[in-house]
């Protein structure tokens, strides 16, 4: 029975450990989305249906949403509403908590390392996603994208 204890409190601490580290590795990258953003105008937070972020720049204000898909091999933008995220252990929808009903301009940022990100046209038809293109209203870009996408707007 002590055996089963053990077993069962060693679990828990490792369950619990999981959750704090991938609590730090998802702080540490908004920190340096943050920064960059930062780079190329005023931020500030926005809980705003589902918007993380706002930012604005001499030309436009963006609301930012940021898309944590640790892990993901695909990204895939079914819909305005239907985003998800595949992994090797499976595919769970993405919750945008109204982010894509809302006016404005628009930026969805995944991060750390999406894989391929895609938008899907039809049941038979998709796309992968560049930065210049409209996915349902909105803009998506890879973390790595962010600088390149700015200098090309400004």
């Amino acid at each position: 029975m002590d055996i089963l204890y053990a077993i069962l409190g060693l679990l828990a601490l490792t369950i619990i450990g999981f959750g704090a580290s991938l609590t730090l590795i998802k702080k540490k990258h908004t920190d340096q989305i943050k920064t960059l953003l930062e780079q190329v105008g005023t931020l500030e937070t926005a809980n705003i249906n589902g918007a993380d972020f706002k930012l604005v720049t001499t030309d436009k204000t963006y609301l930012i949403k940021l898309f944590f898909a640790p892990g993901a091999y695909e990204v895939s933008f079914n819909s305005k509403r239907h985003w998800q995220i595949f992994t090797p252990s499976g595919k769970k929808m993405f919750e945008t908590n109204g982010f894509a009903d809302i006016a404005g301009d628009k930026l969805v940022v995944i991060y750390p390392n999406p894989g391929k990100i895609v938008k899907y046209i039809n049941e038979n038809e998709v796309v992968f996603v560049k930065p210049t293109m409209d996915v349902f209203g909105m803009t998506v870009i890879h973390v790595d994208q962010i600088t390149e996408f700015f200098n090309a707007e400004g």
